[in-house]
């Protein structure tokens, strides 16, 4: 299971790479501006991705979550870059350190006056999966720009990242 979820994580932070080495090429103008297939802009959606990897990382530590991110508190690509390349490192040594116990282990948190409680793995897997959710809005609106990051698929990355 560890390993499995380590793959999904590694997989994002190649995704994320790629997706941000595109978004670099863009104007602030461009990293601000409503397009037609996301949520919010593009530098607003990085910082939402950022700080629910954030977020979710304190709740499995039982920790309580910082405060949610905004495009101000990221306000460019690089200072995208810099914050994840930071969780990267650690949120890599905190999952080699989890034994099978603790990956089942429940987590709580509280939201709109509710307590949930999931195992630690599938919290885990929530979080990498709502960052591919993301980051296919990121790289549409990266394509309606012109700046398409290719294929961002999970069996590429596996066929790239393996030994040869």
């Amino acid at each position: 299971m560890k390993e499995t979820i380590a793959t999904l994580y590694e997989y994002g932070q190649w995704a994320n790479g790629r997706l941000l080495a595109k978004a670099a090429a863009l104007t602030d103008a461009q990293l601000q501006q409503p397009l037609t297939r996301g949520a919010q802009p593009i530098l607003p959606t990085f910082a939402h991705l950022v700080g629910a990897d954030l977020r979710w990382f304190a709740r499995w530590r039982k920790e309580t979550p910082p405060p949610m991110l905004s495009a101000a508190d990221l306000p460019s690509v690089e200072a995208v870059r810099q914050k994840w390349e930071a969780l990267y490192s650690v949120r890599r040594a905190y999952l080699g350190a989890l034994d099978d116990a603790a990956l089942r282990e429940p987590i709580q948190w509280a939201r709109d006056s509710r307590t949930f409680e999931l195992p630690r793995w599938q919290a885990m897997v929530h979080c990498a999966n709502h960052g591919t959710q993301h980051r296919s809005e990121i790289a549409a609106m990266l394509s309606d720009l012109g700046h398409s990051p290719g294929d961002l698929d999970l069996l590429l990355w596996c066929l790239e990242s393996r030994p040869r």
